[in-house]
């Protein structure tokens, strides 16, 4: 090579070189200069933040300056004004601090004691001498937990108060946890001093404060935080991970190449803001134009070299073919000038007889053919020419490819001649085949968006504002009833405009003219109007509702509109329906007004929206005063609106329909009522919140009598069951005292004695079991038990009750133990109804047969008896309360009619089933399910307590207020123990605490108290004494300190001298 030659290669190596490291450090210069102002302007949407704080504090105080006194209500009402959840983000609410010396505390609570709200509590306790207390908070529902606070119980609310106070400027606090933050994230509180001349009910120093969480102020600064670049906030000048307020990207994972960091000063404190780039932004400057660069001044290199050897080595062959190849050269640079001029074409070159000599590479691929196809082909097996072309036809050639598709072309040709005087001729050729196929199709799509536009009856209009004619559709015409391009209708020639105008209804022309005249103001974005067109039709004028949506679409230069382009369709059914819908909710409101049942609606923040007469009569305010408005929790007592809006709220996130539950109301006359409500919700999407209907009953009286009927049942409880556990105790004293030496119509009367008062005690047990079964207050002690073992003490029970109706007992039960997991004493007292009444009805000298086994996952009992029967017209009421097959049954087989509800009710409780057959005068079959046992073994029967062979005389002490019942008590135990008693709770401890007893009888209810008290005295004393409970109370649950829990109606003297004397284990 040349020394010139290599010098100019290596001038562009370097050049190329040079020029792309310039290109890349302009491009990384110009990305970092753009994120130090993205930066940039990220703290300055931040300081923009804080002063939108500080001017709203500067409002509040203002306030506060201008006000004498504000209340509470009052400053909630001014704070809520400001709409602090729309228009300052992060701002968990504003308030008012107060320095209170310690010695004005008293005054100062009395002060904010305001009538009608709860007074605060000042929290926590601090000892100072001078108390920052916070005495105005609002909202309150979120900031409850700060109102009374007192800010001298930490370091930095003290801080930022005392240098607001010194300087009396706006301060902020360092990094803290606000009280009312759940979440425990990054706090500050921002105060501002009141400068106020010293007022009748206001402290000396006062600050009004906005408290907010630091991630919640710093997020969406700006559009591009998140997109363009990722923040960490720290509190101080340095970026300590302590220190750290707010991270967009804590684990790093969005970081791109370029950081700043910033730090801004506010209100007293510097932040340290470090911003980051996302691999979004470094995406944006990463131009590859300097690797292009690279590549260009390469290529240009190697084409340099490629053509300096070139024309090195043209040069040395030029001088020796140069008179030869002058001529050849000539015709090949004219050939080729003519290829270039037409490179984006196909070009073919033929000879004099049509024949293909060449053909670029645009031709080539046009046909599909590869450059050793063409050359001595024919012309006119690829081209053929259109003779006699279509109107609107733009090709005028038809082409094959290879492949046999079909192309449409416009061909052009030139003649020359070649360097030996050969006849040429160039062929330009363009494919218009895509080209025709995309207007075909716009074609195509312009029919069917015109069909369209027919179908769904919706009529296009543009009208021209400058000189007041209009274009319209098709199914403009058919909406308006002109049938579009007839004879009689010309709708190209036909003033559309002053037709339109002339058909609309006189009261609604305006209506039309305005919304257009706002829409070409540019004072609304679209016209937008619903009138009445006439139609004149064979049984007269019709009017019919069109609504016009338009819009303007051209303006002039001075911004006048000149075009108006628009819709039109028919809504005249719609207008009906929406007619008939207001119709409809008119008649729905009526009715709710005239409703029997009262009525309240209400919005998701307790406000009454409607209300109905009921309502009010219930309520005892009128509509005005319900709607002025007032809350629905203004009518709930404080302590009742709790539960009601947790259960509310649950229904709600349930997707529950339907609440139910009975509350407290309060009525105007401030007495509180007892109501029942009924709840649903409907969310409504237009307004974006629920809304809440409740149907309210009042109750009172209900109340009152289920009052009522609790005290008859504790008044039975106790009234009937003490006399009549004192008379069956004196029948049986007569009886062992008097023995076999009483007269045979003295004994007979002893047995009707006896026998009428077991039946009394059966139906005052049956009616207090029924109610405390009934409402719940019945305690069932679950365990395993062995169902079999059930049986047989049942039957040896009722074997005195068995051998008086002269039956007998046949028992069938599983060689395995059928253990069953169910309460015992309530168990056996579903055997002994179904039992007994097995046995009751019954013929003399007939069968009892009972039997139990394992059913699939349960354990059954049946019980069959002979007899008459159950009719049939008995059976569907069979297990209701007081029922009896006739009403004779009563007085011929004794009995409530209760003991069949009260077995249902605890099998029932069990989780089993209960039922029967019966076949008349033949066989009635009773049975009943229980669970089955766990899957651990029955636990082994307790060891029976044997009596205590001590054989001193026992001191009891009996504790009754009733004095026949205690005479009872005391003849019977008098054989085998000393019998003390007392009649009060006083007389009791009187006793006790001068003598010694190794036993007490108790009755729970006395004069002066409950026996409950006395017994925890007793265990408190650890005195080793044993303690019966004998009481007509059945609803106590069982206690352990208790030897035994009897109840006077379902015990004898017999047990209670056993419990006395320790026979007996814990009953209840």
């Amino acid at each position: 090579m040349r020394k010139l030659d290599v010098f100019l290669i290596a001038l562009f190596i370097l050049i190329t070189i040079s020029m792309a490291m310039l290109r890349y450090q302009t491009s990384q210069t110009a990305a970092q200069q753009e994120f130090v102002r993205l930066s940039l302007d990220g703290t300055e949407a931040l300081d923009t933040r804080f002063d939108s704080y500080l001017h709203s504090l500067t409002g509040v105080a203002a306030f506060i300056v201008a006000s004498d006194n504000v209340t509470r209500q009052e400053f909630d009402s001014y704070v809520k004004s400001l709409k602090v959840e729309d228009y300052l983000p992060g701002v968990l609410g504003m308030g008012l601090i107060e320095a209170v010396p310690a010695t004005d505390m008293e005054s100062f609570m009395a002060l904010h004691a305001e009538p009608g709200l709860e007074p605060f509590e000042i929290h926590p306790k601090v000892d100072t001498d001078e108390h920052l207390i916070i005495s105005h908070i609002s909202p309150l529902e979120r900031n409850r937990d700060a109102l009374g606070l007192d800010l001298r119980f930490e370091e930095a609310r003290t801080e930022a108060l005392e240098n607001s106070r010194a300087t009396g400027k706006p301060q902020m606090t360092r990094r803290i946890t606000l009280v009312q933050d759940e979440m425990e994230q990054a706090g500050f509180l921002l105060v501002l001093p009141v400068a106020m001349p010293q007022k009748a009910g206001w402290s000396k120093d006062l600050w009004v404060y906005v408290p907010f969480v630091g991630p919640d102020i710093l997020a969406d600064l700006t559009p591009s935080q998140g997109k363009s670049y990722e923040i960490s906030v720290y509190d101080g000048e340095t970026t300590d991970p302590e220190n750290l307020i707010f991270d967009t990207d804590p684990d790093r994972k969005n970081a791109g190449a370029f950081s700043t960091v910033l730090t801004t000063s506010n209100l007293g404190r510097a932040w340290t803001v470090v911003y980051r780039s996302t691999p979004a932004y470094d995406a944006l400057f990463k131009k590859y134009a300097h690797i292009l660069i690279l590549i260009a001044g390469t290529l240009l290199t190697f084409m340099l070299y490629v053509a300096l050897r070139s024309t090195r080595i043209r040069s040395e062959a030029m001088a020796e073919v140069a008179e030869m190849r002058a001529r050849k050269l000539n015709a090949q640079e004219a050939e080729k000038s003519s290829i270039l001029e037409n490179a984006v074409s196909a070009v073919f070159v033929l000879d004099g007889d049509g024949r293909v000599l060449s053909a670029n590479q645009a031709a080539l691929d046009m046909f599909g053919h590869d450059s050793s196809e063409l050359p001595a082909r024919a012309f006119d097996t690829l081209v053929q020419t259109v003779e006699q072309a279509e109107p609107g036809d733009r090709h005028n050639a038809i082409g094959q490819t290879k492949d046999g598709r079909r192309l449409l072309l416009d061909v052009q040709r030139n003649d020359w001649l070649s360097f030996d005087d050969e006849l040429r001729r160039t062929i330009i050729i363009h494919d218009l085949t895509e080209e025709i196929r995309t207007q075909d199709e716009l074609k195509n799509t312009k029919t069917l968006y015109d069909l369209a536009l027919q179908g769904a009856q919706i009529g296009v209009f543009d009208v021209d504002l400058t000189t007041g004619t209009s274009d319209v559709s098709d199914t403009w015409c058919r909406i308006m009833g002109i049938e579009p391009n007839t004879q009689s209708m010309d709708t190209q020639t036909m003033d559309t405009q002053s037709l339109f105008m002339e058909r609309i209804h006189p009261e609604d022309r305006q209506i039309l003219i305005n919304a257009d005249v706002a829409c070409m103001r540019g004072e609304t974005e679209r016209s937008i109007a619903e009138y009445r067109i006439r139609f004149d039709t064979p049984d007269g004028v019709v009017w019919r509702w069109m609504k016009s949506d338009a819009i303007v679409v051209e303006r002039d230069e001075n911004g006048r509109a000149t075009r108006l382009i628009g819709t039109q369709t028919d809504v005249t059914n719609l207008r009906h329906s929406r007619n008939a819908l207001e119709a409809s909710e008119k008649r729905f409101r009526k009715v709710i007004s005239v409703a029997p049942v009262s009525m309240v609606m209400m919005d998701d923040q307790s406000n009454i929206t409607g209300v109905n007469n009921a309502f009010c009569t219930v309520s005892g305010y009128s509509e005005d005063e319900l709607m002025a408005p007032m809350r629905m929790a203004d009518l709930i007592p404080p302590d009742g609106r709790g539960p009601i809006y947790k259960a509310v709220a649950e229904m709600v996130a349930a997707g529950a329909e339907l609440y139910e539950g009975e509350h407290e109301v309060l009525h105007s006359s401030g007495e509180l009522r007892w109501c029942y409500f009924r709840v649903s919700w409907v969310y409504d999407k237009n307004e974006g919140r629920y809304f809440y209907v409740a149907q309210v009953l009042d109750i009172t009286d209900q109340k009152k009598v289920e009052h009522m009927k609790n005290e008859f049942v504790a008044t039975v409880s106790h009234e009937l069951r003490t006399p009549l556990t004192s008379i069956k105790g004196a029948l049986g004293l007569i009886r062992a005292t008097g023995g076999d030496d009483m007269p045979p119509a003295t004994q007979r009367l002893m047995d009707i004695a006896t026998t009428n008062v077991d039946r009394l005690t059966s139906i005052v047990n049956d009616i207090l079991d029924l109610e405390k079964i009934s409402s719940g207050e019945v305690t069932f002690n679950f365990e395993n038990v062995d169902m079999g073992g059930l049986i047989r003490d049942t039957v040896d029970e009722l074997s005195p009750y068995i051998r008086t109706h002269l039956a007998t007992v046949e028992i069938d039960l599983p060689e395995v133990p059928l253990e069953v997991f169910a309460d015992p004493g309530r168990t056996k007292q579903v055997l002994v109804n179904l039992l007994s009444n097995a046995c009751k009805y019954s013929p003399d000298n007939s069968a009892v047969r009972i039997k139990a086994e394992r059913l699939g996952g349960v354990g059954i009992v049946y019980i069959q008896n002979e007899g008459p029967g159950i009719p049939e017209h008995f059976r569907v009421r069979i297990f209701k309360a007081f029922s009896q097959a006739d009403s004779s049954d009563t007085r011929a087989k004794g009995g409530t009619g209760l003991g069949l509800n009260i077995t249902r009710q605890i099998v029932k409780r069990h989780g089993g089933e209960i039922g029967f057959e019966s076949i008349p005068n033949r066989v009635t079959v009773f049975w009943f399910t229980c669970p089955l046992a766990e899957t651990k073994a029955l636990l082994p029967p307790p060891d029976a307590i044997k009596p205590s062979e001590n054989r001193e005389r026992l001191k009891v002490l009996h504790l009754e207020d009733d004095l026949d019942f205690a005479e009872v008590i005391h003849s019977g135990l008098t054989p085998v123990a000393d019998v003390s008693h007392a009649k009060n709770l006083a007389e009791a401890r009187k006793r006790l605490k001068h003598n010694d007893y190794d036993v007490i009888v108790l009755d729970w209810t006395l004069p002066d108290g409950d026996a409950s008290e006395l017994l925890d005295e007793v265990y408190e004393s650890g005195k080793n004494i044993r303690i019966v409970a004998l009481s007509a109370d059945g609803s106590r649950r069982a206690d352990q300190r208790l030897s035994a829990n009897l109840v006077k109606s379902r015990t004898d003297l017999a047990g209670i001298s056993a419990s006395v004397l320790g026979l007996e284990a814990q009953a209840s």
